[in-house]
C-alpha cells in the first residue's frame, strides 16, 4: 500500500480510560481514527490504526461510482454512514 505510507499524520489523544488514536492521509483528505486501551504499546495502535486507514482507501478506491453519486441507491440514501459532500 504505497499510495497511504506518504503523506500521513498520526495523532494520539488521551481521552479518560482510553487513547484515540488518528490518522490523516493528506493526498485523499481522508481521516479515521480508532480508540484502544492506554497500556497497549504505541507501535501496536499505530499499526491498527494504519491498517483501517488502508481499508478505508481501498475501499473507497474500488467504488468510484459511489462517491460519484451520493444518491445511487433507493429513496436519495448511498446506505452509508455520513454524507458526501
Amino acid at each position: 500500500m504505497s499510495r497511504a505510507e506518504k503523506g500521513i499524520i498520526i495523532e494520539f489523544s488521551q481521552v479518560g480510560g482510553y487513547v484515540k488514536v488518528s490518522a490523516f492521509h493528506e493526498p485523499t483528505m481522508t481521516e479515521v481514527s480508532i480508540v484502544g486501551d492506554p497500556r497497549e504499546t504505541e507501535e501496536k495502535l499505530k499499526q491498527t490504526v494504519l491498517s483501517k486507514l488502508r481499508y478505508v482507501l481501498n475501499k473507497s478506491e474500488a467504488s468510484p461510482s459511489d462517491k460519484n453519486n451520493p444518491n445511487s441507491a433507493k429513496g436519495g440514501k448511498s446506505g452509508k454512514r455520513g454524507i458526501i459532500v
